[in-house]
């Protein structure tokens, strides 16, 4: 279980309280339902339109590099979501191997496609619409969160 820090939605191994929390079996056949449930999040919450189709573009990334990254045929995540402030918070947890993806480097963006290297691209993308992006592997497991201020 995750304890969340409710004053900067900090993510510490522990006890759920505060946030909605929901956990899902991550593989290519699951990912409208987990993007379904962030959408309805979100606009529980009262996000607007363009906030909302920004959180789901960047949860897709986040998810298709979890499906990619951490799980070689599927594997368990968990789903934070909370409103703060007029503030959307989302945290994905999952159990694979440490990966950051923040520390990647930016893709050249003024290359020519076929001159570009492969990857990169996603989390660059989710780092440009999010208001925040931070990472942290703690207790074996790799913590995402993004925020999108509307």
């Amino acid at each position: 279980m995750v304890h969340i820090d409710e004053t900067n939605f900090g993510v510490a191994i522990g006890d759920v309280s505060g946030p909605e929390c929901k956990t899902f079996y991550l593989d290519k056949e699951s990912y409208d339902s987990v993007v379904d449930y962030i959408d309805e999040e979100c606009k529980k919450a009262g996000c607007d339109d363009d906030t909302v189709g920004s959180i789901i573009v960047a949860s897709s990334e986040i998810l298709a590099n979890i499906d990619l990254y951490a799980y070689e045929n599927g594997g368990e995540i968990e789903i934070l979501t909370k409103c703060m402030d007029s503030k959307m918070v989302i945290t994905f947890i999952d159990s694979g191997p440490p990966f950051n993806p923040l520390t990647k480097k930016e893709p050249d963006i003024t290359l020519p496609l076929r001159e570009r290297k492969r990857g990169g691209l996603g989390i660059f993308i989710v780092n440009k619409i999010m208001s925040n992006v931070r990472y942290a592997y703690e207790n074996g497991k790799n913590v995402l969160t993004i925020e999108k201020e509307f």
